[in-house]
């Protein structure tokens, strides 16, 4: 059984507290990691907390171990009682009938905790694009040595030496599509021989850059083939490049977020796709944008936006970017290729 324990949030988390109060929840329940790091910072004790509850008091609880036993500790030692509280998406139905058991009404709070997340003070911004500019970094880093035959593990060993000379440490590993993947914690690669590790001539090498600067995270990913790309691979290239394009045309401000993912969805057709939108606060990825959020995009909103085209039997093009929303729009800070990049 897990147990919780008990403390203050700080005056930081007074906006946060301010948005419960006003949408009507006592407290929210915080399980991604951006999210509880967010909340908890980089307490020493409280980076592994499995669950985090902030309650419109002030009173924070934490918890290790099993989600729905964390879950359990935390809303009791809280001490919400028959009060509604927030959660973020992605929980699974058991733990809202494990709660509704006890008297507390979870419900879903996606959009608070994406805005939270995304939406950062001026006196931020300049610290997430020095993250993106590390992140770039690691780009230079693996496209300077790329051959056939390299093994992956070389690559990785590239990007981490590049970044933590840049400043980069503790690299946040990707929690979305790392299956299959190789790498180290600061970036993860797909693409290689499964059987030697080693890189091939025709498969798209994938990579996700995911370091950390003085706790601020920075994201990019870039796909190239060591050879001329040609039908199935040029056209999901293609399709990717002009569908990621649309998607941060569409990012405006006022205009709600979830038009970016619409305008790719547009973009890509008939073909097979997907793009997530995250917030990047907390030192980590938030959980993806929900398809019917009503978040509305605001300048100063700091955002990972990642593509991906599957390519029939050789693996998928996939695109990402660290964008800040401005006055006029989407800023790409990472300046990796938004493209299919060849290298012959």
């Amino acid at each position: 059984m897990a147990t919780a324990a008990t403390h203050q949030a700080g005056a930081g988390l007074d906006r946060l507290r301010g948005q419960l109060d006003k949408a009507g929840f006592t407290a929210l329940l915080l399980t991604s990691p951006g999210g509880r790091r967010y909340v908890l910072g980089a307490a020493p004790g409280h980076a592994d907390a499995t669950a985090v509850l902030l309650t419109t008091d002030g009173t924070v609880a934490t918890a290790v171990g099993d989600l729905s036993a964390a879950v359990d500790a935390v809303l009791r030692a809280a001490g919400v009682g028959d009060g509604v509280v927030g959660a973020e998406a992605g929980l699974p139905w058991e733990i809202f009938g494990q709660a509704g058991g006890s008297g507390v009404r979870l419900r879903p709070a996606a959009d608070l905790v994406f805005a939270e997340l995304a939406c950062c003070r001026p006196d931020e911004l300049p610290a997430f694009a020095a993250a993106a500019e590390v992140a770039a970094v690691g780009y230079t880093a693996v496209m300077d040595h790329l051959h056939v035959g390299m093994d992956v593990r070389e690559l990785s060993g590239n990007v981490d030496r590049s970044i933590r000379r840049a400043g980069g440490l503790l690299g946040w590993y990707d929690p979305y599509g790392a299956a299959g993947a190789a790498g180290s914690d600061l970036v993860t690669v797909r693409g290689h021989d499964p059987g030697t590790a080693r890189l091939t001539a025709t498969t798209p090498l994938r990579y996700v850059l995911h370091p950390l600067l003085n706790g601020v995270a920075g994201y990019a990913a870039a796909t190239a083939v060591l050879s001329r790309a040609n039908g199935p691979l040029r056209t999901a290239g293609d399709a990717c490049a002009a569908a990621t394009a649309a998607l941060l045309a569409a990012l405006r401000p006022g205009a709600p977020l979830r038009e970016g993912c619409a305008a790719f969805e547009r973009e890509t057709g008939e073909h097979p796709a997907a793009c997530r939108i995250v917030g990047l606060r907390g030192g980590g990825a938030s959980p993806p944008l929900p398809p019917d959020s009503a978040v509305i995009a605001e300048p100063g909103m700091v955002l990972g936006v990642r593509t991906e085209v599957p390519v029939p039997g050789r693996g998928a093009v996939e695109l990402a970017e660290t964008v800040v929303v401005t006055a006029s729009g989407a800023e790409p800070r990472a300046g990796t290729p938004l493209r299919l990049v060849e290298l012959y």
